[in-house]
């Protein structure tokens, strides 16, 4: 019995030990895992950021941490060896609030006590990715307010007018525009793929513009391709002052190539707040005086101009009648909004026009380049096809003026259709003849005013005009002011057949054509700009 009892106590006190070590590994199991409940189990991360045995809030200070550094890392953008800084923050990037601090505390969390001992260690092995919003809006705000301010216009050759025909060519400059699209697409690839690096470089997209008129091209202005002179001698002084103006609102002018110029516009209102005064002009086939008489003789002198430098005519219109300055069909009228003349650079470099109306002689010279090779020539003939006389004198009687008064109000003008013929030669043999235009003039009776005091009928028109003095030139016309008095009028005699009108001397170009008078040269502006958004040329 002894030797049972020993083994029964033995065991007893076995099992007591044994309850006892459990108890107290249970104690331990128990307190450790209480333990791991107030922190991030191992292997637990937040957007890459090893959480592991942080409490909840050391996880939520560590991922805040790290998110403000991801928001405030600095940015650079790249536009032509120009550097802009800027921070995700600034270009929107913001976490979008869901750290998972408290979803990552969880983790691997047991319910049950039995759990909390014998569970998987493998639930606490997880990573939570961060999110963050990006706002394409405030990329494409700060691209097009800090980074466009580095674009570079390109820049036009400016031709100068030195002297004597002499001219410089400016230097052009290439342009740098920044593409903002597809930067901002850059930009917005670079900062969402990159959420490790300290810092974020981009480089910016940037397109080339080349200038239109490069330097290149504007030196090859250098060349006088046409020119024409007429003669304002006997102008009066108003008209005088007409032509001045007119041809100093032209000098200058430089026309780009596939530009239209129009003389209308070129030369202003003709108004007296801009220089012009009243000087007399035709109006409805009479003589009157308005505002800008004599500015025609300016457009028919810079056509014939343009036709010897065989450039591209828009517009032209006749006058109504024939003018004294140039032959039949070489005119060019221009009159209120509805006749104009125009024409076009049609060459491939800018044309510079030079005007000079100073010692009773108004110049025209065009400058361009010379492709026209100097075996060839040109010349301009007149052609009448019908004459048309000015028929009987328009006679006026005046019962306040003696029977011996006898004055010529208006002078007679004989009527002409006509045409203008381009000859063209090559080595002095006519190779081809081109119609440039049709020209029809009214022609006008001759307007005499007599005396007639005391009379008891009106006297009837006569039947038989003085005989034309020849055409009369239509924006200078001669009206009788101080009519001259005749004591014993005369019979008016039968009118005798106007003599064709002289040709002017045909115009030959040459490699540099030199104008008909060489007229006295006066400075043109120094630096004309670009023409490009004037009013004054047209496409």
């Amino acid at each position: 019995m002894g030797g049972k009892n020993k083994l029964l106590a033995a065991v007893f006190i076995i099992g007591c030990i044994i309850i006892i070590g459990v108890a107290a590994t249970i104690n331990i199991l128990s307190k450790a895992s209480t333990a791991n409940d107030n922190v991030m189990y191992q292997g637990v991360q937040i957007g890459g950021i090893d959480v592991g045995g942080m409490t909840e809030e050391e996880a939520a200070e560590t991922v805040n941490k790290h998110i403000e550094d991801i928001v405030n890392r600095p940015v650079k953008i790249i536009i032509n060896g120009n550097t802009v800084e800027t921070t995700f923050k600034e270009l929107g990037f913001a976490n979008d609030g869901d750290t998972h601090v408290a979803e990552a505390f969880k983790a691997g969390k047991p319910d049950s006590f039995i759990e909390r001992i014998f569970g998987s260690v493998s639930k606490k092995d997880k990573e939570y990715n961060l999110s963050f919003t990006l706002d394409r809006d405030a990329v494409q705000e700060f691209v097009e307010e800090k980074c466009t301010v580095f674009n570079v216009s390109a820049k036009n050759s400016r031709l100068k007018y030195r002297k004597n025909g002499k001219f410089k060519a400016t230097r052009d400059r290439t342009g740098l525009k920044l593409q903002v699209p597809e930067t901002v697409d850059k930009i917005i690839d670079a900062v969402e793929g990159n959420l490790t690096d300290e810092s974020v470089e981009v480089e910016a997209v940037v397109k080339t513009t080349e200038p239109k008129y490069t330097r290149e091209v504007i030196s090859r202005c250098k060349d006088m391709i046409g020119s024409y002179s007429t003669t304002f001698s006997t102008s009066t002084a108003a008209r005088v002052n007409n032509v001045q103006t007119a041809a100093k609102y032209i000098n200058g002018t430089i026309l780009y190539p596939g530009k239209v110029f129009s003389t209308i516009k070129v030369i202003k209102d003709r108004t007296e707040e801009n220089g012009y005064q009243s000087a007399p002009e035709y109006s409805s086939g009479k003589v009157v005086d308005g505002i800008g008489g004599g500015v025609c003789q300016v457009s028919t002198t810079l056509y014939n101009a343009v036709l010897n430098a065989e450039l591209e005519v828009v517009e032209r219109s006749p006058h109504s009648m024939v003018v004294a300055y140039v032959a039949v069909s070489r005119d060019a009228a221009i009159a209120g909004t509805y006749k104009d003349f125009k024409f076009k650079n049609n060459t491939d470099v800018p044309i510079y026009i030079w005007a000079d109306a100073s010692g009773g002689t108004l110049s025209f010279k065009i400058y361009g380049e010379e492709t026209r090779p100097s075996n060839r020539k040109i010349e301009f003939e007149p052609e009448i096809l019908e004459t048309i006389q000015p028929g009987a004198d328009v006679i006026t009687e005046d019962k306040n003026l003696p029977s011996s008064y006898r004055a010529v109000t208006q002078s007679a003008h004989v009527g002409y259709r006509a045409k203008l013929w381009k000859v063209i030669y090559i080595d002095g043999k006519e190779k081809e003849r081109k119609e440039l235009n049709t020209s029809t003039y009214n022609a006008a009776p001759q307007y005499v005013t007599v005396g007639n005091q005391g009379a008891s009928q009106t006297a009837k028109p006569s039947g038989k005009p003085d005989a034309s003095k020849g055409p009369e030139e239509t924006d200078n016309p001669k009206a009788t002011k101080k009519p001259h008095v005749t004591k014993k009028p005369q019979a008016t005699k039968k009118p005798e057949a106007t003599k064709k009108p002289e040709v002017t001397k045909k115009p030959v170009a040459t490699k540099k054509p030199e104008a008909t008078e060489k007229p006295e040269v006066t400075e043109a502006p120094a630096d004309i700009g670009l023409p490009e958004e004037s009013d004054n040329l047209e496409e």
